[in-house]
């Protein structure tokens, strides 16, 4: 029987659709090994049959582009730059089919790779932030221009980020300087993940800021310039992520945007949606956002992506409707705000997520933290961070462009009440909820600053309240009742660039190799026990009140000891009871370890500048230091960090170490503290 070639509906060549010569390739693929043989050898299995070529080749034809029709799925799903893939694996069943033959274990083999996607995953995801492309960079500018003129002038905005403002660019960026990343060094990134990552990840979790800093008063910032830069990086990403014309099967990589402060024009400020700024990203972005989530990300500007599908779900938030430097809207306590709305979407998602068995990343550009979110914003998200802990694994932020968790608790909703009568009293003297953020309402404990200004003063004032929130873990708690954020620091060289690849379980069990000698807290008999000082904290989230101690485990009489019973008084008329108020429920136990999708660990990639500018050599990224390796952690639940941070608060190497790495080992950490 003569050779059947069949063309999918979309091609518009004339050779055989499994043609395996270059020329037919509408651009250079990465070099991987085609999959395109086993199916070829499918639809030649035809002898034995009697019926006419052409009629098998035309039903062939007919019913595989049906196939394809009602099988391809909404932009940015699972399914999404499949149709090629979905096409043949259609021929390759009905050749199988017409010609009497039972299915070939290559056809089994694809129809499972396509439909349980759990056999092409790696268990690893990329964390990128704040890349910053700046298109006047110059090699040659003094970083007091912001890297724009051969000048050695001052320049007036030379205070308003961190580093040095002396001496020049260099080819790749300027470590430690107040200059943004020039395009080689934007390149060189996007060229190191294409050779090093592609097929090793599953994801891109992307947390905004793709555009140069208003920094420099004879070239400001225009809004048309930012939406051209935005583009830009954008379509990196789709060239970077495209999938693999040699192996038909392969599917784009989710890539999970969010929106930054820098990002808009003006920056920091964002009306509520619809708007003009919202429309523009929902066109760069379409290929990112799935067609579902489509009105909601052209509403607020926050969208949720199913990477894993019914497994884990990346939810990319729209921060700026948080932020407290956003004058255009009013915190999350009014019904009409678009940080409200927000937050509403969120827990509904959350729960759908929860009814499912799902688990979810919360991501974003401005992570939340008590000085940059407004107080409302601050205290609702950091409710939903502890009532849905048994569904988020993970808050992955950026913004900060240093290395660094810090803290969520469940001290912030005890302290509500006294906010809410506070921003009463502020509000009758018609202050607003943007405005009551940067006052002293919430910073009764804490120092008297405000969060992104440490990109003014430097880290020392930055630093006083991460060491405070270390310094006050209790010495018995809930683990229940904490929540970690992860801060990624950046590619843009305020210190040195990075990028952060994330491990996370696949398997129902945690494996041998994630036991580790170098524990910073260790498990006895229900206890979490810290090495460095020994101290209790409760993990399996029982009431601390409900806990049965026998007398031996009783040292400091907690114990209520009884008293004798006095004789009973004639009993009073019971006076009515005011009705109480609903008790918030108890926060759930956290998603253990042991759950799809859970981060097991992340390795923190750098590149040395100075000796890429030295060498005139394209920038490398290499390992910087892993959680797992360095640090210890078995892996990224809450306790592991609760006992690192008594680690970095108790043992100064320990500090040192951390300062180190939170700075890209550029040694700003002697300058700032």
């Amino acid at each position: 029987m003569e050779k059947v070639s069949l063309l999918p509906p979309w091609s518009g060549r004339n050779q055989g659709a499994f043609s395996s010569s270059a020329s037919h390739q509408t651009q250079a693929p990465r070099s991987k090994s085609p999959k395109s043989t086993g199916a070829r050898v499918c639809l030649q299995s035809t002898s034995g049959r009697s019926s006419s070529p052409s009629l098998q080749s035309y039903i062939q034809l007919q019913v595989g582009n049906a196939f394809c029709r009602t099988t391809s799925s909404p932009r940015g799903s699972l399914w999404s730059g499949s149709r090629p893939a979905q096409f043949l694996l259609a021929c390759c069943v009905l050749s199988c089919l017409l010609s009497h033959l039972p299915l070939s274990s290559f056809c089994a083999a694809q129809i499972r790779r396509n439909h349980d996607p759990d056999e092409r995953l790696t268990g690893q995801f990329l964390h990128i932030t704040d890349i910053h492309p700046d298109e006047y960079y110059i090699a040659s500018g003094s970083i007091s221009s912001s890297c724009h003129r051969n000048t050695t002038d001052d320049d007036k905005w030379q205070t308003m980020r961190p580093g040095r403002t002396d001496g020049f660019g260099g080819v790749y960026g300027s470590p430690y300087s107040i200059c943004d990343s020039p395009f080689t060094l934007t390149n060189a990134t996007f060229d190191w993940i294409d050779k090093n990552l592609i097929g090793k990840i599953d994801f891109v979790v992307w947390t905004g800021d793709n555009a140069r800093h208003d920094s420099d008063n004879e070239y400001p910032r225009t809004q048309k310039e930012i939406e051209v830069l935005n583009r830009q990086i954008a379509n990196m990403f789709l060239k970077t992520f495209t999938p693999d014309e040699d192996d038909p099967f392969q599917q784009r990589v989710p890539v999970i945007p969010s929106i930054g402060n820098n990002d808009v024009y003006p920056h920091n400020i964002m009306e509520a949606g619809p708007n003009r700024i919202l429309q523009h990203f929902s066109d760069i972005w379409s290929e990112f956002i799935p067609e579902s989530q489509y009105h909601t990300f052209q509403h607020g500007g926050y969208y949720t992506v199913e990477v894993i599908p019914d497994k884990i779900s990346v939810m990319a938030l729209n921060t700026l409707y948080f932020f407290n430097q956003n004058a255009a809207v009013d915190g999350c306590d009014e019904e009409d705000e678009p940080g409200t709305d927000q937050m509403d979407w969120l827990e509904v998602e959350l729960e759908s997520m929860r009814k499912r068995g799902m688990t979810a990343y919360l991501t974003g550009h401005v992570p939340p933290a008590r000085k940059s979110y407004s107080p409302s914003c601050f205290v609702r998200y950091t409710d939903i961070a502890l009532r849905f802990q048994d569904v988020i694994v993970g808050h992955l932020y950026g913004h900060a462009n240093i290395d660094h968790f810090f803290i969520l608790s469940q001290a912030t909703l005890k302290d509500d009440e006294d906010r809410k009568k506070a921003l009463e009293e502020a509000r009758l003297l018609g202050e607003s909820d943007s405005e009551i953020a940067l006052s002293k309402v919430m910073q009764d404990d804490a120092p008297d600053f405000e969060y992104d200004q440490f990109h003014t003063f430097g880290l020392s004032s930055y630093l006083l309240e991460l060491w405070e929130q270390y310094e006050d873990i209790p010495k018995r708690i809930k683990l229940s009742d904490y929540a970690i954020v992860l801060v990624s620091p950046s590619v843009i060289p305020t210190y040195n660039p990075t990028l952060r690849v994330y491990a996370y379980q696949l398997a129902t069990e945690r494996g041998s190799d994630m036991s580790t000698s170098v524990n910073p807290v260790k498990e006895l008999g229900g206890w979490i026990v810290a090495d460095d000082t020994q101290e209790k904290m409760r993990y399996d989230g029982e009431e601390l009140e409900d806990l049965v101690l026998d007398q031996d485990d009783d040292p400091e009489g907690l114990k209520e000891k009884k008293k004798p019973k006095k004789p009973k008084k004639p009993k009073k008329p019971k006076k009515p009871k005011k009705p109480k108020k609903p008790k918030r429920p108890a926060n759930p136990p956290a998603a253990p370890p042991t759950t799809f999708g859970f981060p097991l660990n992340y390795t923190q990639y750098w590149v040395n500048l100075t000796q890429a500018n030295m060498e005139l050599k394209q920038p490398e990224y290499v390992i910087e230091y892993r959680t797992h390796e360095e640090w210890g952690l078995k892996d990224l639940s809450v306790s592991e960090w609760l006992g690192l941070a008594r680690r970095i608060i108790h043992d100064e190497r320990v500090k040192k170490q951390y300062l180190a790495w939170m700075v890209v080992l550029t040694g700003a950490e002697n300058d700032s503290y």
